[in-house]
C-alpha cells in the first residue's frame, strides 16, 4: 500500500477549482453591467414633462443580481427588453381592470421603434474580457 504524498494539498486545490464559479461569475456580471449602462438610452431632460421619469433611470437599473455556485445573473427595469427586442406600431388603448374597455386614448399610434440590442453583446463582451482560465489559475495557487 502507497502513501499518497500532498493529498490534503490537492483537497485543498479541488475545493477552490469547485468554488471558483462564484468570483468568476461575479466579476463577468459585473463588467457586463459596465458595459451594459452606456448602451442604454438616457431620456432627454425635455421629454419628460413631470411623467416622473428621471433622465438616466434606466441605465442606473442594471445590476448584478446574483452572482452564486451555479449562475450569475443580471438585471434591469423592465423596459430595457422593449429597447433590446424594438417594439411595433400599435395604438394606445385604456384598460380598466375587471371591465371589457378597450377606447382609443389618443388618436395616433406609436410609431414603434427598431431593435437596439444590447443584452447579446453584453454577454459576450463581458465573457471575452474576463476568461476563466486566469480566475482558475489564481484560485489553484491560492489554495496552496
Amino acid at each position: 500500500m502507497a502513501n499518497l504524498q500532498g493529498g490534503d494539498d490537492l483537497k485543498r486545490r479541488l475545493k477552490a477549482v469547485r468554488l471558483a464559479f462564484k468570483p468568476i461569475g461575479r466579476r463577468w456580471a459585473d463588467t457586463a453591467v459596465d458595459l451594459g449602462r452606456p448602451k442604454l438610452p438616457t431620456r432627454p431632460s425635455s421629454m419628460r414633462a413631470g411623467d416622473g421619469h428621471a433622465p438616466g433611470r434606466l441605465a442606473a437599473s442594471i445590476k448584478r443580481k446574483t452572482a452564486t455556485q451555479r449562475k450569475a445573473a443580471v438585471g434591469a427595469h423592465y423596459t430595457a427588453y422593449f429597447i433590446d427586442a424594438g417594439v411595433k406600431p400599435h395604438s394606445m388603448t385604456k384598460r380598466t381592470p375587471g371591465v371589457k374597455q378597450d377606447r382609443t386614448v389618443f388618436a395616433k399610434k406609436h410609431p414603434g421603434y427598431k431593435p437596439r440590442p444590447f443584452r447579446g453583446y453584453i454577454a459576450h463582451e463581458s465573457l471575452r474580457r474576463n476568461p476563466m482560465a486566469e480566475t482558475l489559475i489564481e484560485e489553484w495557487n491560492r489554495s496552496a
